[in-house]
C-alpha cells in the first residue's frame, strides 16, 4: 500500500500542480483541491483572468508526498475490511492489513499534510478511521499519538488494547507522549478492571431463575461461580473476559439446557465488555473522575 501513495494519475484533470523541489508535475482536479482550505485561499487570490487550463501552482513538497496528498484530495478513504472472526467468537476486532493504511505512513500523512493543508473534515474522518484501524495491532503507538492530538475517541479505542503498563519497556512506555497521557491511560486501564470485576461477578448462568436447569442446576451454578471468581483474581483491562468464560460451555454439552444458559450467559458478557472496551463513555467519565469518586464505576454503562 505504500508503494501506492508515492504516485497518483488523475482521472478527470483540469489542473497542475508541480513539487518546487524535485520538479514533479502532476494533474489534478480544481474542485477537488478546493478539500484542503490552503488550495482554496490561494484560488481565491489568483488572478480571474488566468485560464484555468493555463494554470500551474507550485507546492513546496517532494514529489511523493505531493502525491500523496493529491491522493487524499482526490480520492475518498475506503474503510478498512473487517476479518471474519477466527476460532475464539471474542477476539478482538480484526482488520485485513492490506485494506489498512500502515501505521508508519499514515502518521507522516498525519504530521507532514494533514494539518499543514487544512484538509476537509470528511479526509480527517477517514485518517481517524484508518487510525482506529492500526490500534489493535499498535495500541501504544496509537494511543499516545491520539492523545498527543486530542483525538480522545481514538485514545479510548486504542487504549482497551493496551497492555498492562508494567509489561512494556522503558523505550516503548516513551510512546506515550506526556505524563497526563500516562495517568489518563492508568486511570483508564483502572477503570476497566474495576468494571470487568464487577460486570463478571454480576453475571448469573441462570439470571433470576431464567433458564434454569432443574437437573443440574446447583452443579452448574457452582461451575459458573468456580470458574468466574478464579478468573475475577487475574483480570487486567485488556482481559478478554467471554472468552475466558466460553471455556467453560464445554463442560455443559451433554445438557442442553445448561449448554444453552452458559452460551446466553457469555454472548451477554461479550456484548457488555465491547460496551465497555469501545465506548467514549469511559473516557468522559475517567476526565470527571474527581466530580464522581463516590459513584460505582459501572453506573455509566447502565
Amino acid at each position: 500500500m505504500r508503494d501506492s501513495w508515492i504516485s497518483y494519475d488523475c482521472l478527470s484533470p483540469d489542473f497542475k500542480v508541480r513539487s518546487s523541489i524535485d520538479g514533479t508535475i502532476y494533474s489534478a482536479n480544481r474542485a477537488a483541491l478546493l478539500n484542503s482550505d490552503v488550495f482554496r485561499d490561494m484560488f481565491a487570490c489568483c488572478d480571474p483572468q488566468i485560464s484555468e487550463s493555463e494554470e500551474i501552482v507550485e507546492i513546496q513538497e517532494k514529489g511523493g508526498e505531493l502525491a500523496a496528498l493529491l491522493r487524499l484530495l482526490h480520492e475518498p478513504l475506503k474503510p478498512p475490511t473487517v476479518l471474519p472472526q477466527q476460532g475464539t467468537r471474542f477476539l478482538p476486532i480484526q482488520y485485513d492489513p492490506a485494506t489498512v493504511i500502515p501505521l508508519p505512513l499514515l502518521l507522516s500523512l498525519f504530521f507532514r499534510l494533514a494539518d499543514k493543508y487544512a484538509l476537509a473534515d470528511s479526509i480527517m474522518s477517514g485518517l481517524k478511521m484508518h487510525l482506529r484501524a492500526n490500534a489493535p495491532a499498535h495500541p501504544l503507538e496509537v494511543y499516545g499519538f491520539a492523545t498527543l492530538h486530542d483525538m480522545e475517541w481514538e485514545a479510548s479505542e486504542a487504549s482497551q488494547y493496551v497492555l498492562p503498563v508494567a509489561s512494556y519497556s522503558f523505550e516503548e512506555i516513551k510512546l506515550i507522549p506526556n505524563v497526563i497521557a500516562y495517568h489518563k491511560l492508568i486511570r483508564l486501564q483502572d477503570f476497566r478492571r474495576k468494571a470487568l470485576r464487577e460486570l463478571l461477578l454480576g453475571e448469573d448462568i441462570f439470571p433470576h431463575g431464567y433458564g434454569e436447569c432443574p437437573s443440574h442446576r446447583e452443579k452448574t451454578v457452582e461451575s459458573w461461580d468456580r470458574q468466574r471468581k478464579a478468573l475475577v483474581g487475574r483480570i487486567e483491562s485488556a482481559t478478554d473476559v467471554a472468552g475466558e468464560m466460553d471455556a467453560l460451555t464445554d463442560v455443559f454439552l451433554e445438557c442442553k439446557t445448561c449448554y444453552k444458559a452458559c452460551r446466553a450467559a457469555v454472548d451477554m458478557l461479550a456484548k457488555d465488555t465491547q460496551e465497555i472496551g469501545s465506548t467514549a463513555r469511559g473516557l468522559a467519565y475517567l476526565m470527571n473522575w474527581r466530580r464522581t469518586t463516590s459513584e460505582n464505576p459501572c453506573k455509566c454503562y447502565r
